[in-house]
């Protein structure tokens, strides 16, 4: 029999069990649910730092090679560092346990 819950409302409740950026749950052999948890965090903040830095490189060939009405603006790359910082340090401290 299928699950009659709709997929987005499973995603979004497994958003709040810990999942990893595959979207399935951090589960490993040993380790505690907390742990599990943790290292769901770290994996999603790296992933989402990827993206960040992957915007970041482009918007840095951008300024290098296009004229301003192409590139991103300082405001908007200044932010985009932001986030990255906090993404690093989101999977720092999830790594080291310090969530």
């Amino acid at each position: 029999m299928n699950d009659p819950t709709p997929a987005l409302i499973a995603h979004l409740t497994l958003m709040h069990h810990g999942e990893s950026t595959d979207g399935t749950r951090w589960e490993a052999l040993g380790l505690s649910a907390v742990r599990c948890a943790e290292l769901a965090l770290a994996s999603r903040s790296l992933h989402g730092l990827h993206g960040v830095l992957q915007i970041l490189h482009a918007a840095h060939l951008t300024r290098l090679h296009a004229g301003p009405e192409q590139q991103l603006g300082d405001h908007l790359e200044d932010a985009l560092f932001h986030a990255g910082r906090q993404l690093a340090e989101t999977a720092a401290d999830a790594l080291h346990g310090r969530h």
